[in-house]
């Protein structure tokens, strides 16, 4: 009697979109583009933002959503979990700043995927989540940048870039 072995898992990929529509929607597109594929994809994204995604993704069966809290934090405006919801755009660099407590959450979702045999094959990440490099290699997990802009303007986003951080660099030696 011929023993038959279970089917082997996809592949599966983590997409982690920065809290802001823009930013989301184009790894929204690039998880239905590999879900189409045949691989397995889990959205991270935070309660309020979660619905929107739903709205985005509920067609294609292998798109999964797990949630992350966001974190709170003292002395900003309770209920802003995503850019819309600002009241300023004062306050996107602390908003930026809070996302990097969502590191444990993320580490302890990462753990359980891999504890459950669905090891991520990538993370693709926002550049805004920077953060999540550390995470992934800590897991010997690739991760991917996501920038949701076309090549043209990073053409001319990244020269000035790393000129301003040679400036930068020029100025503080001066002092």
């Amino acid at each position: 009697m011929a023993t038959s072995t279970p089917p082997t898992p996809p592949p599966h990929a983590v997409i982690f979109p920065f809290m802001a529509q823009g930013h989301t929607i184009p790894l929204l597109d690039i998880s239905k583009a590999l879900s189409s594929r045949g691989l397995k994809v889990t959205v991270v994204t935070t309660p309020q933002n979660a619905p929107f995604i739903c709205s985005k993704v509920s067609d294609c069966s292998s798109i999964s959503i797990s949630v992350v809290p966001f974190p709170r934090v003292p002395d900003f405006p309770r209920g802003c979990k995503n850019t819309a919801s600002l009241p300023s755009m004062e306050l996107l660099v602390p908003f930026i700043a809070a996302t990097k407590k969502m590191k444990q959450p993320f580490e302890a979702l990462l753990k359980e995927m891999v504890e459950r045999g669905s090891r991520p094959i990538c993370v693709i990440s926002d550049f805004f989540l920077s953060w999540t490099l550390d995470t992934c290699r800590s897991f010997g997990i690739p991760r991917v940048v996501s920038h949701g802009m076309g090549v043209l303007p990073m053409l001319f986003l990244k020269p000035f870039l790393l000129w301003m951080s040679n400036v930068k660099r020029r100025r503080f030696r001066v002092l």
